[in-house]
């Protein structure tokens, strides 16, 4: 993980030798040398991560070279807030550059000197402790990367022993996945002609190798097979030591003789040798532990597919390896056990006497049922999890368990370290460095936390985790959290249609990145005390007690607060908080300051929130007006103020323009306020607008999501003309009130609109131009009186349509109709609908429909015979 780290402040070096050459030029070789140097490490960290398991010198060679990482990314930054301590108020940082580089002044000249003399001393500092980390790169032997290759085979050699190389012989009983079990077991005896490959996919200790077991076991009791085999695949592996084990699996052989031919064979020999064997036998082979997306297709030509009905059961945590292309292929995602099933397993580790066949129901100690379901419960349904409480449990003596219960997670590793720690660090390890920052950042939420997925991946946007391409940040970051969710170490929790709404990571991995976190002064969580050296805090509780520390010598990065909102803080206190932490790029400050702000006549953030000058994310709640100090936030991406639906909205200063960095604007704000270059802008919800939205498209030329709200009064007629400009917007939510008229024929300008939504009792005037690439639509159709199917039926690639409020009895789709439409969901209650008439040809993709308060609505046979969306489409989500 340290190199994710180094890696980190390696390209930050190099982003501020480009950005800020101005104010850097003095000391560019200095910088630079010091990046090299960085750079050059960097080549060797990963393989020494992974010796330092087994090699204290090569931990604290690791530890040294993180702190001068983190050292030298504090001297930039404080560097920085140096130069901005000098410049005048009423001048912007570039000019105050431009007026001390340019030695303007004799004054400021000496200003200079002294700000290049200092960053050169302490980059001089840092030089030295580089020159003795090489040094000892030497003594530990790093270059020994073999070394480093031998520590990690003995991992995986405690990996195969884990999983029992000849699985056949476990008759263990399967608890919970019976629903599962007979799934799979379905598609194994399905009548496929072809080679099948049915692969189990899920998180570590979820229990795929069990199932696997099982229903081989099963099947090699039946005989349904020729032959059987098994081989674990592992992380590190060779094609020819898996072809080995497979023959050795599939033929077993006995005398020594046997066994020293196999040895001897090359590659290239034991492949067609096992292709031999299995010639003309109907064979089943279980691959578990796959990781690497080519093991199986590497493997693949070994085995023959001679259209006999022979089976490849696979079992992975990554989604990628188990759908292989150019395969018949059956990808089954295991589930978390439920709460019936979670405790049936752990009684049947817990309690010697629980008889797990007729599943008898007590067994626990009187009086601690309500503590031991509780503790269960908190495994949320991981088998591995529960196992190892159960096992914990069994050793302890009852009076001991409300004792283990606070401090869970550490018992559970204490009392089976190698296995609950070794099975979650495999899926960490393969973790390339970019997505292991990611990982590790989401254990600053707290338990069971549901994540907001489009804040998760603008924070790692802030945090400057993510690298962009030809894709946006923010399309790089949704490519990175669905690579987590693909490899099972992030759950979805809420998705609507294929957009994830939330997610959350389960707590035993949650705990396993807070550890983690620890031992590489990543982040931490607040309990009373703080690190020093902390550069992340995730606070729950106690925010007052926080703020009232000193604060001044933390080098603190980030700052979650959670939680907290019904504190009542002091501004005093918020002010010395933005005083002292002048290095934080992200502030997430959960705390409701209205109520504070009203009694005293202030409803301003305080105007110190201006020194935050490196601050990318700023989340807020509650908030009665900004501080006009916005605009000195150069840096600021994301501004993000919660707010309760009753709240009247925040008149913007005219100085938020001058943030010009920033790429999301999200809240509730009073329309007009100034957008003057405001070209990196992407997403801006919502604006109240009480007459038209006018600006200069080119300004907002980025724009791709906007929500607007029209309140004037009156029957007000209302434009998106300015909006029409918006050549880049995809995503577009429109609300009105009641009697007020929208003509929406300017947004046939607007080629790159995906969504569109809209709401209130308004009078629509739709397009009778295409929209030609939008593919999400609700349309809130009270206040209309004509069937719009003849307008939504051309719109080409229209692939979900949600109608609210239809009051029309009759709707009618022509031939060839909606080409794309996949979801249709109508809602209709004051004037119900009576029929739908689909003419030949329309709607040819429908796959689901939901019709809610029409009560019998007369249909052509072929759309009853069509499901509801499971689940149906939530139109709140869809417009979010």
């Amino acid at each position: 993980m340290v190199d994710a780290v180094v890696s980190f402040v390696v390209d930050r070096l190099g982003d501020l030798l480009i950005e800020q050459v101005v104010f850097l030029r003095r000391v560019k070789a200095e910088v630079e040398w010091l990046r090299g140097q960085l750079g050059y490490m960097l080549c060797f960290l990963k393989d020494a991560e992974e010796k330092q398991d087994v090699d204290n010198r090569m931990r604290k060679w690791i530890s040294d070279i993180r702190d001068v990482a983190y050292e030298a990314e504090d001297i930039i930054d404080n560097f920085i807030l140096k130069v901005e301590a000098e410049t005048p108020k009423k001048m912007g940082l570039k000019e105050c550059f431009q007026k001390y580089f340019c030695i303007c002044s004799k004054h400021a000249s000496l200003i200079q000197q002294a700000n290049l003399y200092g960053i050169g001393q302490e980059i001089n500092t840092l030089k030295s402790k580089l020159t003795q980390i090489q040094q000892s790169q030497v003594t530990f032997g790093i270059r020994s990367i073999d070394d480093a290759r031998e520590g990690s085979n003995r991992i995986n050699m405690v990996d195969s022993w884990l999983r029992r190389e000849r699985p056949y012989k476990d008759d263990e009983h399967v608890v919970g996945f019976k629903e599962d079990v007979d799934k799979l077991m379905s598609q194994l005896v399905k009548k496929v002609k072809d080679r099948y490959v049915i692969s189990i996919v899920g998180t570590g200790g979820l229990g795929k190798t069990t199932i696997a077991r099982k229903l081989y076991n099963t099947l090699s009791l039946t005989k349904e097979f020729d032959c059987y085999g098994w081989v674990s695949v592992s992380t590190d592996y060779k094609i020819q030591d898996l072809l080995r084990s497979t023959i050795k699996s599939f033929k077993k052989p006995n005398t020594k003789e046997e066994l020293e031919f196999l040895e001897k064979m090359k590659e290239e020999d034991l492949e067609p040798h096992l292709r031999d064997y299995l010639k003309g036998r109907r064979y089943l082979v279980v691959l578990d532990d796959v990781w690497d997306e080519n093991a199986w297709p590497s493997l693949m030509r070994a085995f023959p597919n001679e259209k006999n009905e022979s089976r490849v059961i696979m079992t992975t945590r990554k989604k990628v390896v188990a759908e292989p292309s150019n395969q018949i292929t059956y990808v089954h995602e295991l589930p978390f056990l439920k709460e019936k099933e979670s405790w049936e397993l752990f009684c049947s580790k817990a309690f010697p006497n629980y008889d797990e066949v007729e599943n008898k129901k007590s067994c626990c100690p009187p009086g601690l049922e309500s503590l031991a379901k509780e503790m269960a419960s908190k495994c949320r349904g991981l088998p591995l999890a529960i196992v190892v409480l159960g096992g914990l449990l069994r050793k302890k003596n009852p009076d001991e368990w409300p004792k283990l219960e606070q401090h869970m997670w550490r018992h559970l590793r204490d009392h089976d370290s190698h296995r609950v720690q070794h099975i979650l660090a495999l899926s960490f390890n393969d973790l390339p460095h970019r997505l292991k920052s990611c990982f590790l950042y989401l254990g600053l939420f707290p338990e069971d936390f549901e994540i907001d997925a489009k804040k998760l991946c603008r924070l790692w946007v802030a945090e400057g985790f993510v690298k962009s391409g030809e894709e946006s940040f923010e399309e790089v970051a949704e490519v990175y959290l669905r690579e987590l969710i693909d490899r099972s170490l992030i759950q979805v929790v809420k998705r609507n249609w294929r957009r994830i709404i939330t997610c959350r990571v389960h707590d035993l991995l949650r705990d396993f990145a807070i550890e983690k976190s620890k031992e590489l002064n990543f982040l931490h969580i607040y309990e009373g005390t703080v690190a020093p050296n902390s550069r992340r805090l995730a606070y729950y509780r106690g925010f007052e007690r926080f703020v009232s520390l000193d604060q001044s010598d933390m080098p603190l990065r980030t700052l979650l607060f959670f939680n907290v909102a019904n504190e009542d803080p002091k501004i005093a206190q918020l002010q010395s908080l933005c005083r002292q932490l002048r290095l934080l790029r992200v502030l997430d400050l959960e705390v409701d300051l209205s109520n504070r702000y009203r009694q005293k006549g202030n409803k301003r953030l305080p105007d110190e929130i201006g020194k935050l000058i490196h601050l990318r994310y700023l989340g807020l709640t509650n908030m009665n007006a900004l501080s006009q100090f916005i605009g000195n936030l150069h840096a600021l991406q994301t501004l993000e103020l919660i707010r309760s639906p009753f709240c009247a909205p925040i008149q913007l200063p005219d100085e938020i323009c001058k943030a010009k960095q920033l790429r999301h604007l999200i809240g509730c704000f009073k329309w007009p306020f100034r957008v003057d270059n405001m070209t990196n802008l992407q997403t801006l919800n919502k604006v109240v607008v009480k007459d038209q939205m006018e600006f200069n498209p080119k300004d907002l030329i980025n724009l791709r999501e906007l929500s607007i709200e029209y309140v004037g009064e009156g029957n007000n007629r209302y434009t998106l003309d300015c909006i029409g400009g918006l050549i880049n917007l995809e995503t577009l939510e429109v609300s009105g009130k009641e009697s007020s008229e929208v003509d929406l024929q300017p947004l046939c300008r607007c080629q790159n609109l995906l969504q569109l939504s809209l709401f209130g009792r308004v009078q629509w005037k739709l397009p009778t131009e295409v929209l030609p690439n939008l593919r999400y639509l609700f349309l809130d159709a009270e206040g209309h009186s004509e069937d719009p199917m003849p307008v939504l039926e051309k719109l080409p690639k229209l692939t979900i349509l949600l109608l609210w409020g239809i009051g029309v009895g009759k709707m009618v789709c022509t031939a060839g109709g909606f080409p794309q439409l996949e979801i249709l969901q109508l809602w209709s209650y004051e004037s119900p609908l009576a029929s739908i008439q689909v003419e030949g040809g329309g709607m040819p993709v429908l796959k689901g429909l939901l019709i809610e308060g029409g009560g019998d609505v007369r249909m052509p046979d072929r759309l009853r015979s069509i499901p509801r969306p499971d689940p149906p489409l939530d139109w709140f989500e869809l417009a979010y």
